[in-house]
């Protein structure tokens, strides 16, 4: 997990791009921002996402969530992961529905330190004074005042179905994705897609290297369905804007 220092993962974002970037938001409620962080950090945390991570499968099944470590997904059987990916789907069919893998982040800047693994660092950098500023003038909202996040892996046939990232008491301003896949193909699935009042999409973000892709919250969003064929895992750190 080295290669990832303690000052790396400044926004790479001017004074003039921001202002440009702030009216795009106030004007659509989502944008993406392309090289975003230094190549050298970019890389970094690919590598760590690819080769060090340590993942867990999460899923719910109605109001409940449920994770699964490495040990507990080496041990299911293939009769018992056949049953658990048919009560995925048919939940998915008419509700809400997601399974992926994450890393969890720590909401407390003390145990992220303690831990202090690459994407701890991430989330670090985001709560800088200078990042949050930045964030606030993109955004438009002053109310921000500190950001969460994940990371997370889409492997074939996972997939998160529409919600509008709207709880009660998590006080979310806005969304962001940081995209780490360093080549993809849109029909291998994975796309950030926003759904209209009518149920149509919108538009879609294909996952992007570098990339950090921001909108607004509450809006009606999904991934899609991550096609078998996909070659690569889909990597991401995401998480929110929040306000106290």
């Amino acid at each position: 997990m080295s290669g990832v220092g303690r000052d790396a993962f400044s926004l790479s974002v001017t004074e003039e791009r921001a202002a440009m970037l702030a009216r795009s938001f106030a004007r659509d409620g989502r944008l993406r921002i392309g090289d975003i962080l230094a190549p050298d950090d970019a890389n970094a945390l690919y590598r760590y996402l690819s080769d060090d991570g340590e993942w867990w499968r999460t899923l719910n099944m109605g109001e409940k969530s449920w994770d699964l470590g490495p040990e507990s997904l080496a041990a299911l059987t293939a009769e018992k992961e056949r049953a658990l990916t048919a009560a995925i789907h048919a939940q998915a069919t008419g509700g809400f529905q997601y399974v992926y893998d994450r890393i969890r982040v720590s909401d407390d800047p003390d145990e992220r330190r303690a831990r202090d693994w690459p994407v701890d660092r991430f989330v670090e950098a985001m709560n800088r004074p200078e990042t949050l500023a930045l964030l606030r003038l993109v955004t438009g909202s002053d109310a921000i005042s500190h950001v969460d996040g994940q990371a997370t892996r889409y492997l074939p046939g996972q997939f998160l179905t529409a919600h509008d990232d709207a709880v009660a008491g998590k006080n979310r301003v806005a969304a962001y994705v940081l995209n780490l896949t360093p080549k993809w193909r849109s029909e291998w699935g994975g796309i950030l897609q926003f759904h209209g009042a009518d149920g149509d999409i919108e538009c879609g973000f294909s996952p992007g290297y570098n990339v950090l892709n921001l909108f607004r919250v509450p809006q009606m969003h999904s991934v899609s369905f991550v096609a078998p064929f996909a070659a690569e895992p889909r990597l991401a750190i995401t998480g929110w804007l929040r306000h106290d």
